[in-house]
């Protein structure tokens, strides 16, 4: 998502026309988004993103058309029981920043701070100033409003959930990456079989990786290596590579690893780890059958239950 916005931002910042930051600075009770969600407008609208859509995203939208190099902090009632409310049932308050983007300078330092995965975060003061970019892990993980150097701005930390190292390439896989690209997941498609992993078949694939699951040690190092922050959905074509995807995950600090399989397969596979050396703590990691219990059946239905859960996971990391 924020890859898209600071992209989207730059390219028209490069056209020469006027773009605003809109962002939930704070929300309390009931409301679409929280704190955190942002869009980008121009003065025909909608760029990219959303605050929630409904009556508060048009109205915002309207504003911004309006007066697009207008930077404020705007309290708005979703509540109908309340005076000058925009008429929804919600029963929150939302304040909402609007953020006019005209240095190109600090999108451009959060943009490659992204790019090469460095913790980053965007902080756009209240009164609608020019945002600036910090590197400071004492910064919260959520959006969160708090005083710097004098102001209240909001930080928002710029990290792309973690990558998903899509482990086969077969039917579930192929409606799972779909999926997965609709969410603003980035993914990694791996299979020994180059017709099942090719940019065609995974045309939103950071990359498609064709080689032997022995090899994935040897592969994916540098920035290719998984970080705590990225996950695995194993779903190989067989026993062998489901043993060498999960054992190589183990090996990692990812923090989801999702096997799909038959109860059988499964069994079968955990008794050969515990022969291995694998511990039953290694082995709680693995979280099978992949997927939220929904009764899927088909393909896409499958894809839909692990898409699912990994929203959940990303919530949670």
């Amino acid at each position: 998502m924020f890859e898209q916005l600071l992209t989207t931002a730059l390219h028209e910042m490069e056209q020469g026309r006027p773009v605003l930051l809109v962002s939930v600075a704070r929300a309390t009770g009931s409301t679409p988004r929280k704190e955190g969600a942002m869009l980008l407008a121009g003065t025909q609208g909608l760029l990219c993103g959303t605050i929630g859509g409904g009556l508060l995203e048009h109205r915002c939208l309207e504003l911004a058309a309006a007066q697009p190099a207008c930077g404020r902090l705007m309290r708005f009632e979703l509540d109908n029981r309340k005076a000058g409310s925009l008429g929804m049932i919600c029963g929150g308050s939302t304040e909402v920043l609007f953020t006019p983007l005209t240095d190109p300078a600090p999108l451009r330092a959060a943009l490659s701070a992204l790019q090469h995965r460095t913790p980053v975060w965007l902080c756009l003061p209240l009164d609608g100033t020019t945002p600036h970019i910090a590197q400071d892990d004492t910064l919260p993980a959520r959006p969160t409003v708090l005083s710097r150097n004098g102001k209240d701005v909001l930080c928002v930390r710029l990290a792309d959930a973690g990558r998903v190292f899509v482990i086969g390439g077969g039917h579930v896989s192929h409606e799972l990456c779909a999926l997965l690209h609709r969410l603003g997941f980035r993914h990694i498609v791996i299979d020994d079989r180059p017709e099942f992993c090719s940019p065609a078949r995974f045309p939103h694939a950071e990359q498609t990786l064709a080689l032997p699951l022995t090899e994935l040690t040897a592969t994916l190092t540098g920035t290719l290596r998984p970080t705590e922050a990225d996950g695995f959905c194993i779903m190989t074509r067989g026993h062998e590579g489901d043993a060498d995807a999960v054992r190589y995950a183990l090996s990692t600090p990812a923090s989801y690893i999702g096997l799909m399989g038959s109860r059988r397969k499964r069994e079968t596979l955990f008794c050969t780890l515990a022969q291995e050396g694998f511990s039953s703590e290694a082995q709680q990691r693995i979280i099978t059958p992949i997927g939220l219990e929904i009764g899927a059946q088909t393909p896409a239905e499958i894809a839909v239950s692990i898409a699912a859960q990994l929203i959940a996971w990303r919530s949670t990391h």
